[in-house]
């Protein structure tokens, strides 16, 4: 079984309505190209797991599947996604199964796919969280699940390693933490 590894941008701002915020329609509610950048780094080579509006996303905000990644959409309807590529299967499950030969599989979002890497009672679970938290009030429509109880107190997962990153240049200040699960 490959390691599950969760990667997300994620708003802080606890008890706030943008908290836990992940996207805005089609866009990220802000550009951070540190982020990118690391979310590219961290990825390339390596299978990439999906929703269809996830994926629908990146078709827009980068007019294609992301390079240098196998790009793996889950959707209850197949047929939706057409692109030549792209590995479609409906469900998380199956898509692991299909890679379980690879040291690694990344869960890029959205909202539905992350919740069900890091619910309990799933099948597929997350081993690593690479979490890039922004500081700031956003707009938007899309949440990630709730963490918090995973990554504090007595949660399953231990903070590995932060990197703090001040405001700069109109963008606002943002941190990258890996947690990996227990033994």
């Amino acid at each position: 079984m490959p390691e599950i590894v969760v990667i997300a941008a994620v708003a802080d701002v606890p008890g706030r309505p943008g908290d836990r915020l992940i996207g805005d329609g089609m866009e990220l509610p802000w550009h951070i190209p540190a982020d990118l950048k690391r979310f590219k780094a961290l990825t390339s080579g390596w299978p990439l797991v999906m929703g269809r509006r996830t994926f629908e996303s990146l078709l827009h905000q980068f007019g294609g599947p992301l390079p240098n990644r196998e790009n793996v959409v889950l959707t209850r309807h197949p047929s939706a996604v057409d692109h030549p590529g792209i590995h479609v299967y409906g469900s998380l499950e199956d898509a692991v199964d299909a890679f379980a030969d690879r040291e690694r599989v990344f869960i890029g979002g959205g909202a539905g796919v992350y919740g069900s890497v890091l619910e309990g009672d799933s099948p597929v679970q997350a081993d690593r969280l690479e979490l890039t938290f922004v500081e700031g009030d956003f707009q938007g429509d899309t949440h990630f699940p709730e963490y918090r109880h995973l990554i504090e107190d007595d949660g399953p997962f231990v903070l590995e390693a932060s990197e703090s990153h001040p405001a700069k240049d109109g963008r606002p200040a943002f941190r990258f933490e890996t947690f990996v699960r227990k033994a």
